[in-house]
């Protein structure tokens, strides 16, 4: 029923809002004796899936219509390579202020791109032009 551009932004929001807790995660233990800083790995991932001639499109019953997008999943990692502090939390306070700011833009716009969708199907399906 709908385009690939729902399952994509849909998809794309959630790791938007993934990176937001992982970052909130990252500068609420900014004090923490031994933490490392996580982040989360999504594009190099469904690059390589699109990339794929391979890909099987995820569905639970044969009789399913073939589109539902295959399913990337983000994934969530240590930086175990740094140390910014003799207690080894490894954490710039400032680059995931700037990173949360820079995914929460990036949040707004995916937003506004579902909304701006959605509005097509309304005009579509009321016949308003």
């Amino acid at each position: 029923m709908f385009n690939s551009n729902f399952y994509t932004l849909k998809i794309a929001m959630d790791v938007a809002m993934l990176r937001q807790e992982i970052h909130a995660h990252n500068i609420a233990n900014a004090e923490t004796p031994g933490y490392k800083r996580k982040y989360v790995v999504f594009e190099s991932i469904f690059q390589k899936a699109m990339n794929e001639k391979s890909i099987r499109l995820e569905t639970t019953d044969p009789r399913h219509m073939k589109g539902k997008p295959f399913p990337v999943k983000p994934i969530v990692k240590i930086d175990y390579s740094t140390s910014y502090r003799n207690d080894g939390n490894n954490v710039d306070i400032d680059r995931e202020i700037v990173e949360m700011v820079e995914n929460g833009l990036r949040y707004q716009v995916l937003s506004r791109l579902m909304s701006m969708n959605i509005d097509r199907y309304n005009t579509v399906l009321r016949g308003v032009r």
